[in-house]
């Protein structure tokens, strides 16, 4: 019995994750699915097995967005809690629901911490 109160759409954008409790360690991976009230992501193994999240800890997601000309790039930021994680199909994947959302800008400046143009500068954690 599937217990989705909401419609899953498969897409496949980079995001990035950061514990709600220490936003210091962000890891990469990539969104499989999504819906208005959960995402499921594809965690990057590369980050090892002791990274992995515990279900019921709080996380920070950020899923950049494609650029469109009206608004140029944004990315959606989201408070999330890890419903589960596991292994499939030879992949890591952590299930998140999504507690709150809010769609945010790049800078339109260079940005402060260092990173190159392009880099992923989105993220306010």
């Amino acid at each position: 019995m599937d217990r989705r109160s909401d419609p899953r759409v498969d897409v496949k954008l980079p995001c990035h994750l950061a514990s709600g409790r220490n936003r210091s360690s962000v890891f990469v991976g990539i969104t499989e699915n999504m819906s208005r009230s959960g995402v499921l992501v594809v965690w990057n193994a590369g980050d090892g097995l002791a990274s992995l999240p515990k279900p019921g800890e709080p996380l920070v997601l950020e899923i950049e967005l494609p650029a469109n000309h009206n608004f140029g790039r944004r990315c959606m930021h989201c408070n999330a809690v890890v419903a589960r994680v596991a292994a499939q199909n030879g992949d890591l994947r952590v299930a998140l629901q999504i507690n709150q959302m809010q769609f945010r800008s790049y800078p339109k400046e260079e940005p402060a911490n260092g990173s190159r143009p392009g880099e992923y500068t989105c993220r306010v954690m």
